[in-house]
């Protein structure tokens, strides 16, 4: 039975991780790795919204390598240097596949043993969710979220918009701001989340808008409409340089680092909260009676 050899360089990220896959069997016509450089294509592979986003001296000093260690090792893949190398992680995450892609990594790489306890793989986890939520508050811009919480306050009109993986997080914000103050809309795929409905958006408007990697279309393109129309823009992101994030002046991160199946949320419902806190703080008495307005609501109408 003839085995395919692997495509040098690899035209897709797929095909990169075939190929690593090759590499690390050691079979023919794959490139000659040290270990070392092994070791680093693995880790590159890993995490690849860091890699498709950050530049080459970042990702140096994320691995503790120069970035000609960086250079070196795409030129050995086949390619004509960093940026072609790169470019393969820039398409996996905006491709359909992101999540079945990231799974299947996991699994081929091992980084979610199958011989070890589950108990140890559990506590891998809860580590690096823990380690997510203190990169969020030991990065946390507190000028961009006190920033955030004034325009709440004052915005005439708030949209909030986070589909697909972020609506959770949306709902979440939208119901419980719309306790602490009027005129919230979620922008919700069931009512139809038409960009078109932020051309009635003016200067005094706010949308929230909420992507993580891979980012939907649909709650990007709704927020630089908005922001084209005037109005403002709090985005809350797992990447600095996400789509979303280039919208605003000063979004607010939320980690989303790990060897996760999905993208974990817990950094992003402590900025949820944190907002939220901090609104009803500086609404006082105002934000008590709109919650008090909202509970009368809600036993008049008998709803539970």
């Amino acid at each position: 039975m003839s085995v395919t050899n692997p495509a040098i360089p690899p035209t897709s990220f797929a095909e990169l991780q075939a190929l690593a896959t090759h590499i690390r069997r050691g079979e023919d016509g794959a490139p000659q790795l040290s270990s070392k450089a092994l070791a680093l294509l693995d880790a590159l592979l890993a995490m690849p919204e860091a890699v498709g986003l950050s530049n080459i001296s970042r990702l140096g000093e994320q691995h503790g390598v120069n970035p000609s260690s960086l250079t070196r090792l795409s030129r050995a893949l086949g390619f004509s240097g960093f940026k072609t190398f790169q470019a393969m992680f820039r398409e996996g995450l905006t491709g359909n596949a992101f999540y079945s892609t990231r799974a299947e990594r996991l699994l081929d790489f091992g980084e979610t043993p199958e011989a070890a306890p589950h108990i140890h793989q559990d506590r891998a986890l809860w580590q690096q969710e823990m380690a997510n939520l203190s990169a969020a508050v030991e990065g946390l811009d507190v000028k961009a979220l006190t920033r955030a919480v004034a325009t709440i306050v004052a915005a005439r009109r708030i949209h909030v918009v986070g589909l697909r993986a972020s609506f959770g997080a949306a709902h979440y914000l939208a119901y419980y701001l719309g306790y602490l103050r009027s005129e919230v809309e979620l922008i919700s795929p069931q009512d139809g989340a038409s960009a078109e409905r932020a051309l009635h958006l003016g200067s005094e408007d706010l949308v929230i808008g909420i992507a993580f990697r891979p980012e939907t279309r649909t709650s990007v393109d709704y927020c630089r409409l908005a922001v084209e129309q005037g109005a403002g823009l709090v985005a809350l992101t797992n990447h600095p340089q996400s789509q979303l994030a280039s919208l605003s002046e000063r979004p607010l991160i939320a980690p989303a680092e790990g060897p996760f199946f999905f993208n974990p949320m817990s950094s992003l419902f402590l900025l949820v909260e944190l907002l939220l806190s901090r609104v009803a703080r500086e609404l006082g008495s105002t934000a008590i009676a709109s919650i008090r307005r909202r509970e009368a609501l809600i036993a008049r109408l008998n709803i539970e």
